[in-house]
């Protein structure tokens, strides 16, 4: 079998880097709730943003 170029176990002490580290945790749920706030302001304007205009 040929190793690949990203083996489960990076991905998992990855994962781990990013969930159980409290900093990068931290940092990791403001950039999802920035991401989720900017998709959905764009899903607002799309579907109310004519009732919007003036």
């Amino acid at each position: 079998m040929a190793d690949s170029a990203i083996s489960v176990d990076k991905l998992k002490a990855f994962w781990r880097s990013q969930v159980h580290d409290d900093e990068n945790w931290a940092f990791n749920m403001k950039l999802l709730r920035a991401a989720g706030l900017f998709a959905g302001s764009i899903f607002l304007m799309r579907q109310y943003g004519d009732l919007m205009a003036v």
